[in-house]
């Protein structure tokens, strides 16, 4: 038996490689207008980002990568609204930094056929490891929903 993923798995598993190949117009393209990205477990803490726009400002920062991929591990198809997507990342820097690696869950949401809400969840030690020593970037207030 073939395991036939749900519209919206569909729409997930495409929301997260057009995020790891930087394809952000056609990210944008399957986005509400009204989008919420989340970090639950940032490393400065939870961040919320209210609009598309500005989820999509919050991805740009892998433009860092000389390359960067997402591979899909696994996707949980709940047939509703919410999918759950398993991933692991690789990415080269541009700087010549030591190579990124990372784990995440993404949690998505969709509401008629666009995304509403990304989740995710990765693991901040990794992120951390990569910037030790190097100062914060500054964030745009008014662009993070407290």
């Amino acid at each position: 038996m073939t395991n036939v993923l749900s519209e919206n798995a569909q729409l997930a598993v495409r929301a997260v490689k057009y995020q790891g190949d930087r394809d952000f117009d056609s990210l944008r393209a399957i986005s509400s207008p009204d989008a919420v990205l989340e970090f639950p477990f940032h490393p400065l803490g939870p961040q919320i980002y209210a609009g598309r726009d500005a989820m999509i400002e919050q991805f740009s920062v892998i433009k860092v990568f000389q390359t960067f991929k997402i591979d899909v591990v696994d996707v949980f198809d709940t047939g509703g609204e919410v999918v759950i997507v398993e991933g692991r990342s690789h990415g080269t820097y541009k700087s010549g930094r030591p190579d990124y690696n990372n784990h995440y869950l993404f949690v998505l949401s969709f509401a008629n056929g666009k995304l509403v809400r990304w989740r995710e969840f990765f693991n901040p030690l990794e992120a951390m490891k990569q910037n030790l020593g190097k100062p914060r970037p500054e964030k745009k207030a008014s662009e993070n929903v407290p």
